[in-house]
């Protein structure tokens, strides 16, 4: 069963629930928050369970901590019970989970945040296919997920080339993507169903853009074929792993075709596999490990590869990484930018709406959410053929 995340009612004042959440997204303890505004760790649990209300003063202390308006702390979350599934964040324990719960938060904001814009401006409805079940009890083959990637591709209307930008193909087809500061290094992304709509968060911590659209394309998967797992199935190792393996068989299914590829991979030259990355948009590696799970070459030649690439020093930084930029989400910043035109956003932005602060607003859009945003003919397309807005 999906989890089920409550929003309580607005309220006047002080809102307890908004100082926890802040302090999680911080990954801040109450005894670590209360040393930084000294006082005891005693008085942030009152603050946090609604027994006391801090005065303004230190309000503004622990606004600055938590790096917070001090509206944030006085508007309730959306009135909503909102039903969301297991988010996929591929590791757990105690130091992971401190992070997990952090981006959980986010995710909630950003939830926060398109209900918002939604009332306004109408964004494109989720286009994602339905799929089969599994054939066996223990989930997917391989040879299934291989179907399964080559009818997605059918669903939208794409062939078996190359897909020039993922990030505005799952935007086209109604996902909400962002990016953001994972800080983990077992992490590089995650998804997740909220309300019947698919989001995505891809990190922003790393510059290899080819491994970002594999990323993507790994979440596409898991919202696909996983929106039934709970979180407490991803506590168990043996199901958690098989997710992985076959998002991770998906992805690269999804963005390097079979029949395309072996008629494209003919050699095992370093120059050769970096002339695929620059056309595909996937990582050298990825492009000789989907080779290898395909018969294409044996495993002799890709641990040749391999060594190739360790001898250069490039397992872990390849040729482009860090050259060619991220592929940047653009729904957001355009859905923000009519907010702008039609002068609902003002200089305050959300912060008098619902207590958000500029800067959250632009790490969810991945630009400043101010009057000169820039127009982009690509913006425009994401909205060119929108349905009328039911909320």
């Amino acid at each position: 069963m999906p989890n089920v995340l409550a929003f309580p009612d607005r309220a006047r004042g002080f809102v307890p629930e908004r100082l926890t959440e802040a302090r999680q997204a911080m990954q801040m303890s109450r005894a670590e928050l209360a040393r930084e505004v000294e006082i005891t760790g005693q008085a942030i649990g009152y603050y946090e369970s609604g027994e006391r209300k801090p005065d303004m003063d230190l309000l503004l202390r622990i606004a600055a901590i938590l790096k917070q308006p001090v509206t944030f702390f006085l508007h309730s979350p959306v009135a909503k019970e909102t039903k969301a599934n297991a988010r996929f964040f591929r590791s757990v324990g105690p130091k992971s989970n401190k992070i997990n719960l952090a981006l959980d938060v986010r995710t909630r904001w950003l939830w926060e945040m398109v209900q918002f814009i939604v009332r306004y401006v109408p964004l494109p409805k989720p286009n994602f296919p339905a799929v089969p079940a599994p054939k066996a009890a223990n989930g997917y083959s391989l040879d299934e997920i291989e179907t399964i990637a080559t009818a997605t591709r059918r669903h939208w209307g794409l062939g078996d080339g190359p897909i020039a930008n993922v990030t505005a193909l799952l935007e086209t087809h109604g996902a909400i993507v962002s990016r953001l500061e994972i800080g983990s290094e077992k992490i590089d992304s995650f998804s997740c169903w909220i309300d019947g709509r698919p989001y995505i968060f891809l990190g922003s911590d790393k510059g290899s853009y080819a491994r970002s659209r594999f990323d993507a394309a790994h979440e596409l998967l898991h919202l696909i074929l996983h929106s039934d797992i709970s979180q407490e199935d991803l506590e168990n190792k043996r199901v958690r792993d098989r997710v992985e393996r076959e998002a991770n068989w998906f992805a690269g299914a999804f963005l390097l075709p079979r029949q395309t590829l072996f008629s494209e991979f003919y050699s095992t030259r370093a120059n050769h596999l970096l002339g695929l990355k620059r056309r595909w948009g996937v990582s050298m590696q990825a492009i000789a490990h989907r080779c290898k799970t395909i018969g294409a070459i044996d495993e002799g030649d890709y641990i040749a590869f391999r060594k190739q690439l360790s001898a250069k020093g490039e397992l872990s930084n390849e040729p482009l990484d860090g050259v060619t930029p991220l592929e940047q989400p653009k729904l957001l910043l355009k859905a923000w930018k009519i907010l702008v035109e039609k002068k609902i956003i003002r200089d305050n932005g959300l912060e008098d709406h619902i207590g958000f602060s500029l800067e959250m607003v632009s790490q969810f859009c991945d630009a400043l959410p101010q009057e000169h945003v820039p127009e982009e003919p690509e913006m425009m397309s994401l909205f060119s053929h929108l349905p009328q807005n039911e909320n």
